[in-house]
């Protein structure tokens, strides 16, 4: 009798891979703590590789036009200090036996934010909740949103 050989079914992604990593879009915000906090406590227990990634966006084109301060390179540079200064608070909250880094991005949040989870370096990717309202959805652009709708990696959605 001969024995027949059957393929396993193809793995998921962080079934593959011994160390999972994971994505934290971070903007300081409540919904973007408790996403980190969830993002905490799933590399902890799975013994995972944590980045947390916040975006440097330049100001929207009306903004610069009303205030020509925010062109500025000074602008920039505060904004570049006041990322830094918000990812190193959130760094500050991870333990240390959670290997994590910190990656500060520029240009648009949910572009730079959807590159980065396209790289193929990370099988999962964590946001906080999308703006509640009507009003609220129609007139500001969602990360989250993006990042489930663009993005190839997993995303998880953090809700309030």
């Amino acid at each position: 009798m001969l024995a027949q050989v059957v393929p396993s079914p193809p793995q998921p992604a962080m079934a593959r891979r011994a160390v999972p990593r994971l994505l934290v879009a971070f903007d300081g915000s409540p919904g973007a703590w408790r996403a980190l906090d969830a993002a905490i406590r799933l590399a902890a227990g799975g013994e995972a590789e944590l980045t947390i990634a916040g975006v440097v966006g330049d100001p929207a084109p009306w903004f610069a036009c009303a205030v020509p301060m925010a062109a500025s390179p000074l602008y920039r540079h505060d904004a570049l200090v006041a990322m830094q200064q918000t990812l190193a608070a959130a760094r500050d909250e991870i333990p240390a036996t959670v290997r994590a880094e910190v990656r500060v991005l520029h240009g648009g949040a949910a572009s730079a934010l959807v590159a980065l989870a396209d790289s193929g370096r990370y099988d999962l990717v964590i946001a906080g909740p999308r703006p509640t309202g009507r009003f609220r959805r129609l007139f500001r652009r969602s990360v989250t949103r993006a990042l489930l709708t663009r993005a190839h990696a997993s995303v998880l959605a953090v809700k309030d």
